[in-house]
């Protein structure tokens, strides 16, 4: 196994801890299992998207999707409530381990993110996590016009910082990112985050890792 040269970091969950948001959206559409709910019919309209040969901005998917599930739980809330609500994605903190885990991996590795979301909320995320700093670049997939998992854009990272997939890898704590970056040819690792789980039917990551201490156990 060749050692990577390039680090790649999902943000939202690997990163970041969307405790939150999941909270403030289970609290106003009144049910414990309504974060989970419009998260994941976020991620099945982005690829609808994709899919279909079109490319939205991830902000504006959320928003829309939000609808559709507050619609599930037949409340209407008004567009600025909304706006306010999903503003939350800018505030998050980061995961406990993700600080000193990424200074550790700086000093070895170059390091990346590469989010769905929009650059501008890429940056605002990890700035006010206070991580930003550690990356030397900070990737949205609109730059490729396309979400993950689609090939396009981790093939557009390892293009810009001109790295052969074999020499990069995805860390991640979603078994769709990782199954989209290792079918690219990448090396993954994937991160075990509270109720995130591997892909059964897809090729097993190069490292399974509790946590970022591990992964820097790991490669360090």
């Amino acid at each position: 196994m060749t050692q990577p040269q390039l680090l790649i970091f999902d943000v939202n969950e690997t990163l970041l801890d969307l405790k939150p948001l999941a909270r403030r959206i289970n609290a106003v559409l009144s049910d414990e299992h309504a974060f989970e709910l419009w998260f994941s019919t976020l991620l099945h309209y982005s690829l609808v998207e994709t899919v279909s040969g079109k490319h939205q901005d991830f902000s504006k998917i959320a928003k829309a999707t939000f609808k559709m599930t507050a619609a599930k739980y037949k409340k209407v809330l008004a567009e600025e409530e909304i706006d306010s609500i999903l503003g939350l994605i800018t505030q998050l903190p980061a995961h406990s381990d993700v600080a000193k885990a990424l200074a550790k991996l700086k000093n070895k590795y170059t390091l990346v993110a590469l989010t769905n979301g929009n650059s501008q909320v890429a940056k605002e995320q990890l700035n006010f996590a206070e991580i930003a700093s550690f990356f030397d670049r900070i990737f949205s997939v609109d730059e490729a016009e396309a979400f993950k998992p689609n090939a396009k854009p981790y093939q557009f990272v390892l293009s810009q910082m001109q790295v052969d997939p074999a020499n990069a890898m995805l860390v991640a704590a979603h078994g769709w990112d990782i199954t989209g970056a290792q079918r690219a040819g990448l090396q993954t690792s994937f991160i075990a985050r509270e109720g995130k789980f591997k892909y059964p039917l897809a090729e097993q990551p190069t490292y399974d890792c509790k946590d970022l201490n591990e992964l820097v156990k790991r490669l360090t």
